[in-house]
């Protein structure tokens, strides 16, 4: 009875590790713009990375195998000197929406700062309490980033454990010297991202991510005028933000991951009045003005 209840505990626990993983993410490293015949080291390090960042328990709690967050990391490596790999990274994540088959993208940025050492197949190890790597860093820093934004989307603050994991991380990142981490004024990186995610003088961001998703997206499949209208007031919430900061950093972040989507959404019926919604992104997002003359 005891050898039974030991192999069961062991059965469990192994069954918990395996479906604790919380992201299902798709990584890939494009070497097309190094010369040279000898490509594997890029495949051994995109195959180490997908199974580090897929395999990597990020926290405490058991997700199910459909509640992995879908994300992607694209690395375009531009540069290569002996074991120093300089590029770019591009992360995406999708959220699913209630009751539809379609995802929602909640964040869509490229990190122009990415450098790193790698020797192939050198093991990834990850410690959160300790500068590892850089690649390391910037690996762990966006899974926590995706993980934040994902659990913002569906409870107020929902992220919150996990935007404070990527900040101890920028903080400690910064020891390495790799630029993206620098906590000056007006730079746009990593650990602006981060630090303004977590400030209350952009408290609105994150007040968006909820309610546009879950009191707006997430209604559609019941009332499609109703979400239409919380969708529209969600993005109406930057206005103070904007006000404090036309620059803003996460407008554009969201922006960028949204602008199709909203176009999308306002284009069919049924039909709301969207002037109002139409002149606030223009203000908002100048860059798609394009798109939200559509709108009108």
């Amino acid at each position: 009875m005891l050898r039974f209840y030991c192999v069961l505990c062991c059965f469990c626990f192994l069954f918990t590790s395996v479906n604790g993983q919380e992201l299902n993410c798709t990584v890939s490293v494009n070497s097309n713009q190094i010369s040279g015949t000898n490509k594997q080291v890029f495949k051994t390090l995109q195959t180490a990375l997908s199974e580090f960042v897929n395999n990597q328990q990020w926290t405490n709690k058991v997700y199910k195998q459909q509640e992995r967050v879908d994300c992607a990391m694209t690395f375009i490596i531009t540069s290569r000197e002996s074991n120093t790999f300089t590029g770019t990274l591009q992360v995406n994540a999708v959220r699913p929406v209630y009751g539809s088959t379609y995802k929602s993208p909640i964040f869509n940025f490229n990190d122009l700062n990415i450098s790193f050492k790698y020797v192939e197949f050198e093991p990834l190890n990850f410690n959160p309490t300790v500068f590892e790597s850089n690649l390391m860093s910037i690996i762990s820093f966006y899974a926590y980033v995706v993980l934040g934004i994902d659990a913002d989307s569906f409870a107020p603050k929902g992220g919150e454990e996990f935007f404070k994991k990527a900040f101890a991380t920028a903080n400690l990142a910064q020891q390495g010297g790799f630029k993206g981490w620098d906590a000056k004024r007006n730079q746009l990186n990593r650990f602006a991202l981060i630090d303004q995610i977590l400030s209350t003088r952009h408290k609105e961001y994150r007040e968006v991510l909820y309610a546009y998703h879950r009191k707006g997206f997430d209604v559609f499949s019941k009332n499609k005028k109703t979400a239409k209208k919380e969708i529209f007031k969600a993005i109406l919430m930057f206005d103070d933000l904007f006000n404090r900061d036309q620059n803003s950093f996460l407008i554009r972040t969201f922006l960028d991951a949204k602008s199709d989507e909203i176009l999308d959404v306002f284009k069919d019926g049924p039909k709301v009045d969207v002037r109002k919604l139409a002149n606030s992104l223009s203000r908002f997002s100048a860059v798609n003005n394009s798109k939200w003359q559509e709108l009108k």
